[in-house]
């Protein structure tokens, strides 16, 4: 009988999650599946939560929510015999779009009963004294999401909001980078560091990145100019970002950045907020966490 404990978070984004815990009942067989559900209560209980279920030996622990509360549990199932299984009820769900993971709850449950026997292996990152599974950051895109999070709108409409009003007010950093002992000096906009390929809505960063090759993509952006806004979007939405003369692509297994003048970045880690620090260090870590996939 396969153990599965489903971690809900009850205020990520902006879907209504009471009627799931019956979902979980039809799609789970009592004589098949031993099935539990807890609900998040405050900031780092995810994390409880899933480290408790790994050490009573739990097969699956479903993070319900967001790229926020999928860290909080991911992060307690490296490089363990538990399996992460994910049902995207946040606002981006950018690890489960880059994952093929299913929008719709009721798919996306069937997809965790019908492979929970078959989870796939794929790499983590370190960043500081912390981890991320998808994207992490500093800069325009940091202080994006420093924004999001400590304002009263969800969704994408939230979302790009702050995204248009951070475009005019934020400015260049100038970045020290060393990238597997090769140091580099830019001036840049922003600097994400992608193990899955995008932020989220579908909104892809570096289209080529992959969770299973054990390196992270390093996105150096420049800022586009106002009167090529409208492309760039364009090329953000239909995947061909990468094709821009905007974006340099650097890939490593171990990353040290700070900025020039020594002052705190703004940085973020799966899409949350972070309090800024003078100094990150982000390491590759392969194949370090089991995760049950889309086709």
């Amino acid at each position: 009988m396969k153990k599965i404990l489903f971690i809900i978070n009850p205020i990520s984004g902006k879907k209504r999650k009471d009627f799931l815990v019956e979902k979980i009942r039809q799609k789970f067989d009592s004589e098949a599946f031993n099935v539990e559900v807890e609900y998040t209560e405050h900031a780092g209980h995810g994390a409880e939560l899933a480290a408790a279920a790994v050490l009573r030996g739990t097969d699956v622990v479903a993070a319900v929510g967001g790229d926020g509360t999928i860290n909080e549990v991911a992060s307690q199932l490296l490089n363990t015999d538990t399996t992460l299984a994910i049902v995207p009820l946040g606002s981006g769900n950018g690890l489960a779009h880059h994952l093929a993971i299913p929008q719709n709850a009721n798919k996306c449950l069937q997809l965790i009963a019908d492979k929970c026997d078959k989870p796939e292996l794929v790499d983590s990152c370190s960043i500081n004294d912390d981890f991320f599974f998808s994207i992490a950051g500093v800069g325009y895109d940091a202080k994006v999401a420093y924004d999001f999070n400590h304002g009263n709108e969800r969704g994408f409409h939230g979302y790009f909001k702050y995204i248009l009003k951070d475009y005019f007010n934020y400015n260049y950093n100038t970045y020290i980078i060393d990238c597997d002992g090769e140091k580099i000096e830019r001036e840049a906009f922003f600097i994400t560091f992608a193990n899955s390929s995008q932020w989220g809505y579908n909104v892809k960063i570096q289209p080529k990145a992959s969770v299973q090759d054990g390196l992270v993509d390093v996105c150096i952006a420049k800022k586009p100019q106002w009167f090529a806004l409208g492309d760039t979007v364009a090329s953000l939405l239909m995947n061909r970002i990468d094709h821009r003369k905007l974006i340099e692509y650097k890939k490593c297994k171990e990353l040290v950045i700070s900025i020039k003048d020594g002052q705190k970045m703004f940085w973020h880690v799966d899409g949350d907020f972070r309090e800024p620090v003078e100094k990150i260090i982000i390491k590759i870590i392969p194949h370090s966490l089991k995760v049950i996939c889309g086709d």
